[in-house]
């Protein structure tokens, strides 16, 4: 419990204004985007600087108060929900853009620039910060994406955040400031902490300074995309291109209940068909030669091309998928996963969840970076019919299970959070008893997030 004089301590470090004990406030940071309950906290805070951080985490330490990082709460799988009494840090007003080093394509911004918002400023440079997370570009935060080692679109070209990051300041769980890694793309000295820090979801330490690798804008690109007769037929196609390596920057596969839903939110008029969505980048006889393949093999398949308009970026089509499934019947909720497998196990995991959809009458919507080997699987069920929630929870449950057998992985890029504990021993094995080991040389006395992660 966090006392008056804990209170008062706190005020002594961080500029009063920048503390709230509000309900109204402590309620708007209960919970994330995930359908989990939310905890409410007892103190909020909004630091500014990483000695704030610090001098506030030491002084967690000292009382053992548990403690939430937080950026725009848009987490999916509960990884920002705090714990019922203790303390959320917000950091929403550590903002800045730190600097643009454009000869060294590097920048160094705080946790809570937002992912648009960088790209913005770095245009008049001609660089760019690839992952691209769909559907939350213009809310996710850049500590965010380090929290979970976000991908997006352009990660089956790029990679994900990881790849992108050369240094990072952090403060761990006992209020000590760490500096990690270097403005060097490579090298070979001592352990990898920046990779345990990305993807640890704030259990291991706070991040509170990021340096990351740019890209040079593409001198051009190319948008287009395919539409198929069945669901299999596009998993095909897309396990096909992905065999022969071809240069493509972006590849998103929505099923036609995601085009369904789609055009319910939004009017699109779209064939409610299967759909592949592509972008091509780099000179004008590359992206000529890497379209003649695409077309080939989507042809093979019986892909007929699907004419966009000017109005029709399909990036914004993209990035409504998530609200316009939420909205498609009312009186459901989202049972979901991203689970990430094998490229070549593509087709099979695709026939296997429609089947299982199918023989229990759910209603069920398949879309994602497929070219990295993620599928997204949302489950839309209601609540008060207990037959239908459970046959929803089963069916999501089967499909991570099935993902993990076939050597892939429970999360692909949302993390494990509060939702997807239970899976961390079937994937990791012994390994999960070294995890807690490195979380307890971090963080000592289980401040950190404490309830994320591991089961």
């Amino acid at each position: 419990m966090i006392t008056r004089d804990i209170l008062s301590q706190l005020s002594k470090y961080i500029d009063p204004k920048r503390l709230s004990v509000n309900e109204s406030e402590l309620k708007s940071v209960a919970k994330d985007e995930s359908s989990l309950e939310g905890q409410v906290p007892s103190v909020l805070v909004y630091p500014v600087t990483s000695l704030e951080v610090s001098k506030v985490i030491q002084l967690a330490y000292t009382y053992g108060i548990k403690v939430t990082a937080r950026g725009s709460g848009t987490s999916l799988e509960g990884n920002s929900i705090p714990e019922d009494g203790g303390m959320v840090i917000d950091f929403s007003r550590m903002n800045r853009i730190i600097e643009i080093r454009e000869d060294d394509l590097q920048v160094t911004v705080e946790p809570g620039v937002i992912y648009n918002n960088l790209n913005e400023s770095l245009k008049e440079y001609g660089l760019f910060f690839p992952p691209s997370p769909g559907g939350s570009s213009d809310i996710a935060t850049i500590g965010g994406m380090v929290s979970t080692n976000a991908s997006g679109i352009y990660s089956i070209k790029y990679g994900g955040t990881r790849e992108s990051i050369l240094k990072l300041t952090v403060v761990t769980g006992t209020g000590e400031i760490l500096e990690l890694g270097n403005h060097c793309f490579k090298s070979s000295s001592g352990y990898h902490l920046l990779g345990l820090i990305c993807g640890s979801e704030g259990t291991l330490a706070i991040v509170t300074e990021i340096t990351l690798r740019l890209r040079g804008i593409p001198e051009r690109h190319d948008r287009f995309a395919y539409s198929f007769h069945e669901e299999l037929q596009a998993a095909l196609a897309i396990s096909e291109m992905m065999k022969y390596a071809l240069d493509i920057a972006a590849l998103e596969y929505l099923d036609r209940h995601c085009i369904a839903s789609l055009n319910q939110l939004k009017s699109y008029g779209l064939e409610e068909k299967p759909i592949i969505f592509f972008e091509l980048q780099g000179s004008e006889s590359r992206i000529r030669e890497t379209k003649d393949y695409i077309h080939a093999i989507s042809k093979d398949y019986d892909g007929q091309v699907m004419t966009l308009t000017s109005e029709e970026n399909p990036w914004e089509i993209r990035h409504h998928i998530t609200t316009a499934i939420s909205l498609r019947k009312q009186g459901t909720r989202i049972i979901r996963n991203d689970i990430a497998f094998p490229i070549s196990k593509l087709p099979d995991i695709v026939q296997r969840c429609y089947q299982k959809a199918q023989n229990d009458h759910l209603m069920v919507h398949a879309f994602g970076h497929v070219g990295l080997g993620i599928l997204h699987v949302l489950c839309l069920a209601d609540p008060n019919n207990k037959e239908e929630w459970v046959k929803a929870e089963r069916f999501n449950r089967e499909m991570i299970e099935y993902a993990i057998e076939i050597g892939g992985s429970t999360s692909g890029e949302h993390g494990i959070g509060l939702s997807l504990k239970p899976y961390m021993e079937k994937e990791h094995g012994k390994s999960l008893d070294m995890m807690k080991a490195i979380k307890k040389l971090f963080d000592p006395k289980n401040i950190l997030n404490p309830s994320k992660i591991f089961p």
